[in-house]
């Protein structure tokens, strides 16, 4: 499917249940979802001034995406000799963290993403109003949780209740909206008090497959505001506007900063669980951030280097006449010499770990298909075969049909090498092979039959037939991110931490990444364990140097997640 966010449908929620958050009572109110467009109509069902206690935001008359405001007030303790883990739970697509919010705690499965800095749970009043799904866990602030507290925006000047803030946030996968709070949180063993940090969404309009319990956000502290909306007479009617409403500025506080955690690192296991560290000593080798918004490196292209048996298959058809690459290519994207004026990187990169693939220019993709097809020559002989098809389709074909040579055929395929490179010109190579770049997806066998619909009207049906069978694609995805000082941005999602032990140090300046090919170990009760045999905990190996027999794709079910990244900002 599309990876482009669902356009939602506008839609009005009438509720005429009362409903109880954190003390305030919602009688008879309008919910209006976050993404719809439009102002509220002027009809019967809406009263002239709705008195509500949750001011929901409408997103219209905002102009891309809505931002929070970090202030990096530094950290206000040293973690690092109490350093600590949380496993990351495999979902395929992405992994989720344990995070217990409450006193007593309640335990939610959120995202891990490094794209993101804030704290973010499904409120169980998201449910009760039917904005978000019943079979997800939620959080539950009154009457479960004695630190539970609701940020106030002031009170109603006629019924002195108390008036709350919302904030509407704009992901790659769609919006949310979230009431914002103050309680507990935790994860692993250290736990910090997340003071007017802790958004509760209480509505959604997410393109998400499967459970989806919130976020922990993990990006770089970022300057970036908000103008919070507080009305003071409640819900806006179809004659007012947003720029009425009296504007506030939110200070969001991410978790790192609020817990004193100045280092961090993610890697992900083939079907088991990853490991986020928290805390740890000062890496090896570190690679300073180009992005002051992003987790940001310099990116200078990508070389695509042939195996040794497509070395010796190529020898063997170059003796034939068949004209195939036997050394390694390095792409013309990305290249320093093709910088403009003022441009400080040719490209840049960003580890995500909350997007699902490795997202560039189209243009980029398709010339790496086409190289990665040059380096094979399963694919250069079937690019030989279909001279009218450009390679990079060809590419793409060939691993649809990849039941029928795998697993040897992997053996055959070229590793990539990414090139980063850190604020002050260190540079790293990092490497990633075959199963890392491919993504195997298991989808029943249908045939597409054509029949008359009361012996007239052709129409095309679906024949089940009830077989299973294996194809796969490249874990690659197209996205138009440029910037001027930095050019072309690309991500590197979830197949990079597959390879690597992804690092990001905060105590540095600016703030740096490292990458460390290390197993990828285990986490049991807040405590690391190295990978206890061979086969199971594997990051960088998996995919770099194995024996074909062990080499396979991973395996993917779901639609991927997309870029949780404000596009129109720098990097």
């Amino acid at each position: 499917g599309s990876l482009a966010p669902k356009e939602p449908t506008p839609t009005d929620f009438l509720s005429d249940t009362e409903l109880i958050f954190g003390g305030t009572c919602l009688s008879k109110h309008t919910f209006l979802p976050a993404m719809i467009r439009g102002a509220v109509p002027n009809s019967p069902t809406f009263p002239r001034v709705l008195r509500v206690m949750l001011v929901l935001a409408l997103v219209r008359p905002f102009a891309g995406r809505l931002l929070l405001n970090s202030r990096q007030e530094g950290f206000s303790r040293d973690i690092e000799h109490q350093a600590t883990c949380a496993p990351l739970k495999n979902r395929q697509t992405h992994f989720t963290v344990a995070l217990e919010v409450g006193t007593p705690p309640q335990t939610l499965d959120v995202v891990a993403d490094t794209g993101s800095d804030s704290v973010i749970v499904n409120s169980c009043i998201c449910a009760a109003s039917g904005h978000c799904s019943k079979d997800n866990k939620c959080f539950q602030g009154k009457h479960r949780s004695e630190t539970f507290e609701l940020t106030s925006g002031g009170y109603d000047s006629d019924t002195h209740a108390a008036l709350l803030e919302s904030v509407v946030i704009t992901f790659g996968s769609g919006k949310i909206q979230a009431v914002i709070a103050s309680d507990v949180v935790k994860v692993g063993k250290i736990s910090a008090k997340m003071d007017d940090g802790l958004l509760l969404m209480v509505n959604q309009a997410l393109n998400f497959a499967g459970q989806f319990e919130g976020i922990l956000g993990l990006g770089i502290p970022k300057q970036r505001r908000l103008k919070l909306l507080q009305s003071q007479q409640g819900m806006q009617t179809a004659h007012d506007s947003i720029g009425e409403a009296t504007p506030h500025t939110y200070d969001s506080k991410g978790f790192l900063q609020t817990a004193g955690v100045s280092r961090f690192s993610m890697c992900f296991n083939y079907n088991q669980d990853g490991v986020l560290r928290l805390g740890g000593g000062e890496p090896k080798l570190s690679l300073g951030s180009v992005g002051h918004a992003h987790w940001g490196l310099d990116f200078r292209g990508i070389s695509i280097n042939p195996s040794r048996t497509a070395s010796l298959l190529t020898s063997s058809s170059a003796s034939l006449g068949h004209s195939t690459h036997s050394h390694s290519v390095q792409s013309s994207f990305c290249d320093a010499a093709s910088m403009a004026p003022g441009q400080q990187t040719p490209c840049g990169a960003i580890p995500d770990s909350g997007t699902t693939l490795m997202m560039g220019p189209q243009s980029h993709i398709i010339e790496l298909f086409s190289l990665i097809c040059d380096a094979w020559p399963r694919c250069q002989q079937e690019a030989q075969k279909n001279n009218e098809l450009p390679k990079h389709k060809v590419f793409q074909l060939v691993l649809l049909r990849c039941e029928e040579w795998l697993p040897e055929g992997l053996d055959e395929m070229p590793t990539l090498s990414f090139h980063v490179a850190g604020s002050s010109g260190k540079r790293q190579t990092l490497d990633m092979g075959p199963n890392g770049y491919i993504t195997m997806i298991v989808k029943e066998e249908v045939h597409y039959v054509q029949k008359n619909l009361m012996g007239v009207f052709p129409v095309e049906l679906v024949e089940h037939t009830g077989k299973m069978m294996k194809v796969c694609t490249p874990s690659f995805g197209s996205m138009k991110y440029n910037t001027q000082l930095n050019g072309p941005v690309w991500i590197l999602g979830t197949p990079l931490f597959y390879e690597y032990q992804v690092g990001y140090d905060l105590t540095s300046s600016p703030p740096s990444l490292s990458f460390n090919g290390a197993p990828c170990g285990a986490c049991e009760d807040g405590e690391i364990h190295d990978a206890p045999n061979a086969t199971a905990f594997l990051t960088r190996s998996r995919s770099i140097g194995r024996s074909s027999a062990r080499r396979m794709p991973r395996e993917m079910s779901g639609a991927p997640l997309v870029p949780d990244l404000d596009t129109n900002l720098p990097l």
